[in-house]
């Protein structure tokens, strides 16, 4: 948090001006800045949850999705009452095997969720060209990815569908709760700004009185999931320092690449030409993970595994057997801090 952001906050809680307002709509325009695409808008909530009610997700379509990612991402596909259907990883990247997507593929398809491990970009390309051909919309979660670089643009301007953002406490931009979505479409942005405020458009909404307005029909679906001022002025105050942060993780993941090049057992996660990864963690490959974990958090470094294989968890009632991808970067993947609160001093074991 900046130092000077209680102050702010103190005021906006006095002023009476609580809900979606003048620093949520700053918060959004730094992020249009910064990401490239000028169709971003921010939401309370989670934003994969939004991005399927945006495309209409109904019960019985398919979404296609790694088994390796958050549950932040897959718990919104059952949600939305969707099936899940599990596709293969690249074991070296830890990203969706393209191939494997294709395979998946049926009349029902209806998305594919594009999971970025760590803030590792995966195959962006690939990926959409895959859909592009079935004509299935491609929702990137790139939770822990934000500010992570596929052929010089940011995640949110690479012509993907829709990415998706986390604000939580810990992702980067932290704006206390909430998320966003960096759409490409234009017409589709618009619709989602109607779609998160109860299909309202503010514009004609009142009339010369400040009445409701017969002349503003309601004639699409929506919620109030806008952004609340606080969240809003938390994140606003802290896109200055972003560029900085997410360099101070690259500058330390440099020191774990140093430490583990020839570290006995030890892979680093594939670095693939054109990514310039965000670093949310540092993740590695082991032949002996377990015993690897223990012996890093002797030395005093909170190594872990993260996330568990969503397809062990009941909900899904769906198995991902025979997947040699999910198999071995489940068995071997270990992750460390490479936040930017690590200083190079703090290297020093």
């Amino acid at each position: 948090m900046p130092e000077e952001v209680s102050d702010g906050i103190n005021k906006i809680l006095f002023s009476g001006q609580l809900s979606y307002g003048v620093h949520t709509k700053e918060f959004e325009d730094k992020l249009r800045d910064y990401i490239g695409n000028k169709n971003i808008l921010t939401v309370s909530g989670n934003s994969i949850f939004f991005a399927l009610k945006l495309v209409d997700i109904k019960p019985d379509d398919e979404i296609i999705v790694s088994p390796m990612s958050c549950l932040m991402t897959t718990q919104p596909v059952k949600y939305a009452g969707a099936k899940v259907v599990w596709a293969d990883i690249d074991p070296q990247t830890g990203s969706l095997d393209p191939q494997d997507v294709e395979k998946k593929i049926t009349k029902k398809t209806k998305a594919i969720i594009h999971y970025h491990w760590a803030g590792n970009p995966g195959y962006i390309d690939e990926i959409n060209q895959i859909a592009k051909k079935y004509g299935i919309t491609v929702i990137e979660d790139a939770t822990e990815s934000f500010g992570a670089e596929y052929k010089g643009n940011k995640l949110g301007n690479t012509n993907t569908d829709i990415v998706c953002y986390s604000f939580t406490p810990v992702r980067l931009p932290n704006a206390i709760d909430g998320g966003g979505l960096a759409i490409n479409d234009t017409a589709l942005y618009k619709r989602a700004l109607l779609m998160r405020d109860l299909g309202i458009n503010r514009e004609i909404f009142r009339d010369e009185y400040g009445e409701i307005s017969e002349g503003c029909d309601i004639d699409s679906i929506g919620d109030s999931s806008a952004m609340n001022n606080i969240s809003g002025y938390v994140g606003s105050s802290q896109m200055p320092f972003i560029s900085s942060l997410i360099n101070q993780q690259r500058d330390n993941a440099l020191r774990w690449d140093k430490y583990f090049e020839n570290y006995p057992g030890v892979r680093i996660l594939q670095k693939r030409e054109g990514i310039i990864p965000s670093y949310w963690a540092y993740t590695i490959l082991s032949d002996n993970r377990d015993d690897l974990l223990l012996e890093l958090r002797e030395k005093g470094i909170y190594a872990s595994k993260v996330h568990l294989r969503n397809d062990l968890y009941s909900i899904f009632n769906s198995r991902a057997s025979g997947f040699q991808g999910v198999n071995e970067f489940s068995n071997k993947q270990l992750n460390l801090p490479c936040g930017w609160w690590l200083k190079e001093a703090d290297y020093d074991f």
